[in-house]
């Protein structure tokens, strides 16, 4: 079986391209501005002591899936099976998939990256490549029952179930989203796994990393231009507020100087990923951006009062 009408968008946040692939197969009418910064996902930020490019992938996402309710979704866990599983855990969770995807849900699996699974033939899962064929290392176009093979022995492969939920009033899922924006900076040890560092705490990581040599690793280059594009999708949608594109609760002068810093933080943060870049000049880049998106929360936080 093979899922009309379903893609994956090239977002860098692979798990974004997840989700606005969904949303769009849904018709639940979102743009890529909008679901970046409604699912709060345009304010994050996760470093590993290390700097590698692990830091998109492994941060507590629960405040996240709760955000992605207010966009009429719901995303579960169904499994996550480790590299030395046999081949009969592996069958019992490719029939759980088959299940719900022959039930109109989707589903998407996370690897390397996050993939969305397009359905499935005698053979295996049949997934999306969101940056074009043949694709990336990480996101191999299927998934071969009983083996999986394509995936080597890597991480441990977890697989999402993605479903329709009542999307909440605009008012309501901007306050929610802005209100995590605050938390994810001057609260970030909740969101943080061991090694890493969340919000404020991940520039602090990122610095110490360029200085203790690895600003020429691939996980620089990695970290910055995920983060990069979600902090240049909320300069978008910010943008779009200050234009009455959107609604929302965001006075527009406001939003105007938000998309004023969140566009030139996302330029730092580019200019941090440039691999011809000298070390002193990322850490400069990496230190200007984190001061923007300190004074970016701020504002944010202190909006009712404006």
């Amino acid at each position: 079986m093979r899922i009309a009408d379903l893609q994956q968008p090239p977002c860098n946040a692979s798990l974004m391209g997840v989700v606005k692939g969904t949303l769009d197969h849904y018709g639940l009418g979102c743009s890529e501005a909008e679901a970046f910064v409604l699912s709060g996902h345009a304010f994050v930020i996760n470093i590993h002591e290390e700097l590698c490019p692990s830091g998109p992938y492994c941060w507590r996402n629960f405040r996240f899936v709760e955000l992605l309710r207010n966009l009429g979704l719901r995303l579960e866990e169904l499994a996550t099976v480790p590299p030395n599983a046999g081949r009969a855990d592996r069958e019992r969770v490719e029939k759980l998939v088959r299940d719900c995807l022959d039930q109109g849900a989707l589903c998407s699996v996370l690897n390397l990256d996050h993939q969305l699974a397009l359905g499935y033939d005698d053979g295996g899962f049949i997934l999306a490549q969101p940056w074009g064929e043949p694709g990336a290392d990480t996101t191999p176009a299927r998934m071969s029952f009983g083996t999986w093979q394509e995936y080597g022995f890597g991480p441990p492969t977890t697989f999402f179930r993605l479903t329709r939920d009542e999307r909440r009033p605009d008012a309501t899922a901007v306050d929610a989203a802005l209100d995590f924006a605050v938390d994810a900076w001057r609260a970030p040890a909740q969101f943080a796994e061991e090694g890493y560092g969340f919000g404020a705490d991940a520039y602090g990581n990122w610095l110490s990393a360029i200085d203790a040599g690895h600003a020429g690793e691939h996980g620089n280059w990695w970290n910055a231009v995920v983060w990069g594009e979600c902090r240049e999708r909320a300069g978008d949608y910010f943008q779009a507020i200050a234009a009455s594109e959107y609604g929302g609760g965001v006075d527009q002068q406001l939003a105007r100087e938000l998309a004023v810093d969140y566009r030139a933080l996302a330029k730092l943060l580019l200019r941090a990923s440039d691999k011809s870049a000298t070390d002193a000049d990322k850490r400069r880049f990496v230190a200007e951006a984190r001061d923007l998106d300190a004074g970016c929360t701020e504002r944010i936080a202190a909006r009712a009062h404006r």
